[in-house]
């Protein structure tokens, strides 16, 4: 089980936020920036009609085919940018910024493949608004790691995301942690809400896979997720499936424009 779990995470470790495309197919780009983060990914099935409402016209929901992932069809990405840089590498102001995004995945006739689309991104202020679909959001998180230096650790998240627009996402995750992968991967997100705008991120991360039930890893631990955000109501509304959770303590991450 932990050769097939360690086999996922470094090769194509999450579909999530890439597609694995070949990086030959590289024409001009302009690099904007780079970050120093850390995050939590939670995968959801969620109604499929609630996801289908959030993707562009003509866009088909799909859910992930395989992986740790498997089955779902939102992921939910918790970010805190340590260090945000701008093209050449002086810190940003803010240096330090954090966000939610909401993810999904579609397909369309005549498009070669399925596209990863960011459908909404809660932001601390000042809004950066990548995907001009950003709003505004006060964003706490409390993290910490605790054990031996030599034995097991347990990993501790509490965040609280209280969107412009009422409610509130919470997240209370506490797990003992494995032995995490080291992964380097390229993904092109596109934007919900102007679906020919994609980015392009090269990025290495250190990936403890904390639960995956395609690969029947049972949580060492607990979690808690709720969402009264009025405009995901339909997505949470109590028959969502949380089907893995991904943490990641290191994440480094180039940003292109094509």
């Amino acid at each position: 089980m932990i050769g097939k779990i360690r086999y996922w995470l470094s090769v194509c470790v999450i579909f999530v936020f890439s597609q694995c495309q070949s990086m030959s197919a590289v024409f001009a780009e302009t690099q904007i920036g780079s970050s120093v983060e850390s995050r939590v990914t939670l995968a959801f099935k969620v109604d499929d009609a609630a996801a289908q409402a959030w993707l562009p016209e003509g866009w088909r929901l799909v859910s992930i085919p395989r992986g740790p992932l498997a089955g779902a069809n939102l992921v939910v990405s918790l970010i805190d940018w340590h260090l945000a840089r701008d093209a050449e590498g002086k810190p940003e102001n803010p240096h330090a910024r954090r966000a939610v995004a909401t993810v999904a995945y579609g397909v369309k006739e005549g498009v070669e493949g399925a596209r990863t689309f960011v459908t909404r991104i809660y932001e601390t202020q000042p809004v950066i608004n990548p995907y001009s679909n950003s709003v505004p959001a006060r964003i706490t998180h409390n993290s910490s790691l605790e054990g031996p230096t030599d034995g097991s650790r347990t990993n501790k998240e509490v965040w609280i995301v209280e969107p412009e627009g009422g409610g509130e996402i919470r997240l209370e995750l506490s797990h003992q942690i494995g032995i995490p992968s080291w992964s380097a991967s390229e993904t092109t997100p596109y934007s919900s809400t102007k679906p020919d705008f994609h980015r392009i991120y090269r990025y290495q991360q250190l990936v403890d896979l904390a639960m995956s039930k395609a690969l029947r890893k049972e949580l060492n631990g607990l979690v808690e997720f709720q969402s009264t955000a009025p405009e995901l109501a339909d997505m949470f509304d109590g028959t969502e499936s949380l089907v893995g959770i991904i943490t990641i303590p290191v994440y480094v991450r180039d940003t292109f424009l094509p």
